[in-house]
C-alpha cells in the first residue's frame, strides 16, 4: 500500500457547440446564427443571380417583357425555411426577427446575433452572386422608381406594407397554436412572390433589410452609389410593417397558455442557447 488516496474518474464534459465555435473561442457562433447565416446567403445569391438572369434586364443586355426572378426567389425561400426552419425558426429577414422579438418569441441578445448573421450571409451571397455573373453590369439592387424623390413615400407605404404582410404569414403560420403544420414555408415563399409581383416594379421588392443592404452595398463597390441614397427606406419601411405585423397578431391571437412540459422545454432551450 502506498498510502495515496485512489484517483476518481472525472467525467468528461462533451462540448457540443459548433466546429468553428469550438476552434475559434472569440467567435460567438451558435447553430441557430450558422443557419442563418448560410440561408441568408442562399437567399440573396438566388435572388441576385436571378435578377441578372432572367430579370427584367439581364446581364447579357436583353430585356425581357416577363420578369422571371420573384418565382425562383418564392421558391428559394420556402426552401430555406423548410430545411433551415427547425434550427432558428428559419427568419432569413431582419424584419421577422423583429417581428418575432415583438411577440417575445426570440430574446434581444439572440435576436441582435441573427440580424448580424443575416446582413453577413446577405453580403457574401450578393459578392458571391456578382463573381459568378462575371460581370458587374446590371448588377440588381432594390431601389425607388427612377431614383426620383417623389416616389420615395410610394415605395415606403409599399415596402411597409408587403413587409407587413409576410411578418404577419410568419407569425401566424409559425409561431402560432398552428405552428406544427406543414405549410409554413410554402406559405412564406408564395407571400414573396406575390409580393414581389406586386410592388417589385415601385420599390425593387425587397421586403427585406440584408437583402437590400447586401445589394446595394455590393453595387457601390461595383461604382454605383446611386441606390445607397434612400438604403434608410429598406430599414425603416420593413421596420414598420414588422411593428404592425406583431400588434396585429397580438390583438388576434391570444396569448396560449403553457403546460409544465412546454414550459420546462422552454426553459432548457433558453438555457442551451445562453451558453453561446
Amino acid at each position: 500500500m502506498s498510502g495515496e488516496a485512489p484517483v476518481e474518474d472525472v467525467p468528461q464534459i462533451v462540448d457540443d457547440r459548433p466546429f468553428l465555435a469550438r476552434k475559434l473561442p472569440l467567435l460567438k457562433l451558435s447553430a441557430f446564427q450558422l443557419v442563418e447565416g448560410i440561408g441568408s446567403f442562399i437567399y440573396v445569391m438566388t435572388i441576385s443571380l436571378a435578377e441578372a438572369n432572367v430579370g427584367n434586364s439581364s446581364i447579357n443586355g436583353t430585356t425581357h417583357t416577363r420578369n422571371m426572378a420573384p418565382i425562383a426567389v418564392g421558391f428559394i425561400l420556402s426552401v430555406v425555411v423548410f430545411s433551415f426552419g427547425y434550427v432558428s425558426g428559419g427568419h432569413f429577414n431582419p424584419a421577422v426577427t423583429l417581428g418575432v422579438l415583438l411577440i417575445r418569441g426570440i430574446r434581444i441578445e439572440l435576436a441582435t446575433a441573427y440580424w448580424i448573421a443575416q446582413c453577413v450571409g446577405g453580403l457574401i451571397g450578393a459578392a458571391y452572386a456578382t463573381i459568378a455573373n462575371g460581370t458587374t453590369r446590371h448588377i440588381p439592387a432594390p431601389q425607388v422608381y427612377k431614383n426620383l424623390p417623389q416616389y420615395v413615400v410610394t415605395a415606403f407605404v409599399a415596402e411597409a406594407i408587403f413587409t407587413g404582410i409576410l411578418v404577419t404569414v410568419v407569425l401566424h403560420c409559425a409561431c402560432s397554436t398552428q405552428k406544427n403544420n406543414h405549410f409554413y414555408g410554402l406559405a412564406i415563399g408564395m407571400c414573396v412572390l406575390a409580393a414581389g409581383y406586386a410592388v417589385g416594379g415601385v420599390s425593387g421588392g425587397s421586403f427585406n433589410p440584408a437583402v437590400a443592404f447586401s445589394l446595394q452595398l455590393v453595387k457601390c463597390v461595383a461604382g454605383n452609389c446611386i441606390p445607397l441614397m434612400h438604403l434608410w427606406l429598406y430599414f425603416a419601411a420593413p421596420a414598420a410593417g414588422a411593428v404592425g405585423a406583431s400588434v396585429l397578431f397580438k390583438m388576434t391571437h391570444p396569448e396560449p397558455k403553457e403546460t409544465e412540459e412546454e414550459k420546462q422545454e422552454k426553459a432548457l432551450v433558453n438555457s442551451a442557447q445562453s451558453l453561446y
